[in-house]
């Protein structure tokens, strides 16, 4: 990423930068461009088979084209499910002796690569406690670790890392940290005045099992609502900056988690989204930059809180952002930065596992419902 990072990823990453874990922690590398198998399609077996219709005919034809379709669908989903395996896979390779990870496979680790490896599992459906390394998770790793967190962006990434995981976040051994997170949100219902961190606020209360109709989330998605700017993104310190890819796909889908995917204001975002795809099929952090695999996964991650359908996101004939992404799946697994650089693996990976994986936040582990469940109710 861009040393000059203005987007979501600045703030769960530089921003959200870890404490140290006892076997090592650095702050992360700056983003920088130098940055299930499907089920078997065969037809049941019946005791008669209807003619079909002459292929020549219109009928004939609308059926072949269906078929066609329903075909090429189950193809790339099949892709899809294939690369998100993989990239699981790798993550899992990935992990550290101390139950952690780090931005790359030998890298110091910290909280924060293994907050976002935690939900990247989870987005794929491994649970991450059960991801372990000397009888050490993610889990483990997050909840003996949670005393340590200073930041907003610190709460608001474990908070959505230990949803993840199906641990419950108000009953951490350093306290109740939902509590500590609504502490933390300013009079006008933003989270530090910044729009990443009133976006991912909310998704981490969302996580927590905070219901949409909320006092603090109402207050939360206001803010957000008002900060839009006029081509209906977002910057991350608020209306009239220039809108970001990052920032926009937060934004969406936080207000989708409260207003509804089908508001007007996630409308709005979601078609700047949209209108924003390079010809490559992918997105870049800035407008009219070269697109990343980060950024990408954030955009798709927002258009399917928008209700929209990733693959078939193609702008100008482009490829699918999600077909994109999956051009960038390395031979190990790793999912690369953009064309010209594979820095940072492990956390590029772990961000678009929730993308490939057809995830949009906030979301929760194979565990997590149980968990959650037991906290609400």
């Amino acid at each position: 990423m861009p040393a000059a990072l203005l987007g979501v990823v600045a703030a769960l990453s530089v921003a959200l930068a870890a404490p140290a874990l006892s076997v090592a922690l650095a702050a992360p590398a700056p983003h920088s461009d130098v940055h299930v198998p499907v089920a078997s399609m065969a037809a049941p077996q019946t005791a008669e088979r209807p003619a079909l219709p002459p292929i020549g005919g219109t009928a004939g034809r609308s059926l072949v084209v269906r078929h066609a379709s329903v075909a090429r669908h189950a193809f790339v989903a099949t892709q899809s499910s294939t690369a998100a395996a993989r990239a699981a896979a790798y993550l899992t390779r990935a992990q550290q002796p101390n139950g952690a990870w780090g931005e790359s496979p030998r890298s110091r680790t910290t909280y924060m690569h293994t907050s976002w490896v935690a939900i990247g599992l989870a987005a794929a459906g491994r649970d991450p406690r059960r991801v372990t390394r000397a009888g050490r998770s993610a889990a483990d790793v997050l909840w003996s670790g949670a005393a340590a967190l200073r930041s907003t962006a610190d709460l608001e990434r474990t908070i959505l890392a230990l949803a993840a995981c199906g641990l419950a976040p108000r009953r951490t051994p350093a306290g109740d940290l939902v509590a500590r997170l609504r502490a933390r949100q300013d009079n006008d219902g933003s989270f530090d005045r910044l729009v990443n961190l009133t976006a991912f606020g909310v998704l981490a209360l969302r996580a927590a099992g905070t219901s949409h109709r909320d006092g603090a989330l109402q207050r939360a998605a206001r803010a957000l609502e008002r900060r839009q700017n006029t081509d209906g993104g977002y910057n991350f310190a608020g209306r009239g900056g220039p809108s970001g890819i990052d920032d926009t796909a937060a934004a969406v889908q936080a207000l989708a988690s409260v207003r509804g995917g089908g508001a007007r204001v996630v409308r709005r975002a979601a078609a700047f989204l949209t209108r924003q795809q390079n010809p490559d099929g992918g997105f870049a952090l800035q407008l009219r930059g070269r697109s990343n695999a980060q950024s990408t996964a954030f955009a798709i991650q927002g258009l399917i809180a928008a209700g929209r359908d990733p693959e078939r996101q193609r702008r100008a004939g482009s490829r699918s952002p999600l077909g994109y992404l999956r051009s960038l799946q390395a031979a190990d697994g790793s999912i690369r930065y953009s064309r010209t650089s594979a820095q940072t693996p492990v956390w590029v990976t772990a961000q678009a596992l929730a993308a490939l994986s057809r995830r949009a936040f906030p979301l929760s582990g194979p565990a997590a419902r149980r968990a959650l469940a037991a906290t609400i109710g």
